[in-house]
């Protein structure tokens, strides 16, 4: 009878690494709704039947939880101090959406050295093949690890407002990113808290119109998330909002982007996720 180590290398085995696909969700500036809109997408997605994993990269700030309504008992912490290994700390919320929570208030979580990067990322290599999609919600602003978490992704979303500031600091960790961009890395804008399409559309051409003169390349559109009363309810009272209003105007913005990212065609990357992080963690250097 073979033991149980050894059907694991099997199934290892059998996975096609290129299927499995990572988003980061990023946003230049806090405060733009990035990790509800994470959290609403997940939901999303795993309505569309998708197998979803949220790793919460605000490795020090940590608030998926909180937008679950969940209170996780294990977190990366115990991980990285090797009191847990991947499979105890991964939760699963009322919703059935699954993610890896971090901790907040955490000095040693904020300025985590690239070993225990490493570390992380070496402990997701065993638990991805569960998965068709991980999405990350790394922290705001342009970090180096935030930086290298959305180059070694498949496809980056940047979260912004009409918000001038928040305008101004998508448009910055945009640069970045299209500067470093390897080949067939996605990168997509989500224009949230807007009044209607035309004003989402107005920002994405004015964002692409300079950074097409700075950088002689743009970024795509993928939608809009028009304002919703409902959502800081939601946030407020520690629920979903798609799961508990799935007719809001929220939640039918968010299932659009969702249907996008499934049904349109996915970037071909010559790499994993895997050896994309390593690499950029050697190679990344932010000013």
């Amino acid at each position: 009878m073979r033991d149980q180590a050894e059907i694991l290398r099997d199934m290892v085995k059998k996975v096609k690494p290129f299927e499995f696909q990572v988003i980061s969700v990023t946003s230049g500036k806090g405060g733009v709704g990035k990790t509800s809109f994470t959290v609403n997408l997940a939901y999303h997605l795993q309505k569309l039947g998708k197998t979803v994993l949220i790793l919460d990269a605000d490795l020090a700030l940590a608030n998926v939880d909180i937008i679950l309504g969940e209170r996780p008992k294990y977190n990366l912490l115990h991980l990285l101090s090797g009191e847990k290994n991947i499979n105890e700390i991964i939760c699963e919320s009322k919703y059935g959406i699954k993610f890896i929570p971090a901790s907040s208030g955490f000095e040693e979580l904020a300025n985590l050295p690239k070993e225990k990067q490493v570390q992380i990322f070496n402990s997701l290599q065993e638990i991805y093949y569960r998965f068709d999609i991980m999405l990350i919600d790394t922290s705001a602003g342009i970090s180096e690890n935030v930086i290298n978490f959305c180059l070694a992704s498949d496809r980056t979303i940047v979260i912004t407002t009409s918000d001038p500031t928040a305008l101004a600091d998508s448009y910055a960790i945009s640069r970045i990113l299209l500067n470093y961009k390897p080949e067939n890395m996605e990168i997509g804008l989500v224009v949230n808290m807007v009044e209607d399409e035309q004003e989402a559309e107005k920002i994405h051409r004015g964002m692409n119109n300079i950074l097409k003169e700075f950088t002689g390349k743009t970024i795509k559109y993928y939608g809009c998330v028009k304002k919703d009363k409902k959502l800081s309810e939601s946030v407020k009272d520690r629920y979903v909002l798609s799961a508990v209003h799935p007719k809001s105007s929220y939640s039918q913005d968010v299932e659009s982007i969702a249907r996008y990212i499934i049904e349109g065609k996915r970037p071909e990357r010559k790499e994993t996720f895997w050896n994309r992080f390593v690499k950029n963690l050697k190679n990344l250097r932010i000013e």
